[in-house]
């Protein structure tokens, strides 16, 4: 498999990756749902889960019908995605690739109806070459459907301004335009950082309008109210995008 810093980092931290994901608020009660209504019905479709972490999407969209291939540049999340579609009694293809090498591994040209990539090319090296993939994998009129962390919000200086410990007064953001990767924790319980990367919006648009992807649908999601008694942080979400959902669909 191509390795390269994107890769390499991840596969450090997934363990506490699986932990943290596997209980994580944003994740299990506003990301993951909205991403499967948005994908809709899939039975007897063909999906590539790029990105696929843990194989919690995988997972759901398997027993929702689906035929699916979940693809993730680390072994180890690869080897977790594994065991917990044996314990789920599911079946589907896992195979260690990175995004941008996706032929390396076998994967035919035009095999998929849909592309799944949530919350995972944000983090990607090589995005155009991700993007050339995915375009490469897709059947005509078939989809990518992928959610970012909102690059306008997501800058490396980007922080609440508070006042107090709890009250928060205004989101500050600066070096918008910086294309640059660091090394953060994802929370202070995390063994080891891991790389980050930010991009401005434009550098998430052009990729797949160069390779003639046509936008069908682009979303900031608001909480409900039923997410907003859920957990009280979603109460962030009214005032900035935190998250940002992407349809393109392959011209037939």
């Amino acid at each position: 498999m191509r390795s390269d810093t994107s890769t390499r980092s991840w596969n450090l931290i997934a363990d506490d990756w699986v932990a943290h994901a596997d209980l994580n608020d944003y994740r299990n009660f506003f990301l993951m749902p909205r991403t499967l209504e948005m994908v809709g019905e899939v039975g007897g479709r063909r999906i590539l889960d790029l990105g696929c972490g843990d194989g919690g999407y995988a997972r759901e969209l398997a027993r929702r019908g689906a035929e699916v291939t979940a693809i993730d540049g680390s072994p180890r999340l690869i080897e977790v995605a594994e065991q917990r579609t044996r314990i789920a009694g599911l079946s589907m293809v896992h195979i260690c690739a990175n995004a941008s090498a996706l032929s390396e591994s076998g994967i035919q040209p035009a095999s998929f109806d849909i592309v799944l990539a949530a919350m995972s090319l944000m983090d990607v090296e090589d995005y155009p070459g991700a993007i050339r993939e995915v375009h490469r994998t897709l059947r005509p009129a078939g989809e990518l459907i992928m959610s970012i962390t909102h690059p306008c919000f997501s800058a490396p200086l980007s922080e609440w301004a508070r006042e107090g410990r709890h009250q928060l007064r205004h989101f500050m953001v600066d070096r918008y335009f910086e294309r640059i990767a660091w090394e953060s924790k994802i929370t202070p319980h995390f063994g080891n950082a891991v790389l980050r990367r930010h991009r401005p919006l434009e550098d998430f648009m052009l990729p797949p309008i160069a390779c003639g992807l046509e936008l069908c649908d682009f979303r900031e999601p608001l909480p409900n109210e039923e997410e907003l008694r859920h957990s009280p942080r979603f109460g962030k979400l009214l005032r900035i995008p935190y998250f940002l959902f992407l349809r393109w669909r392959k011209k037939p």
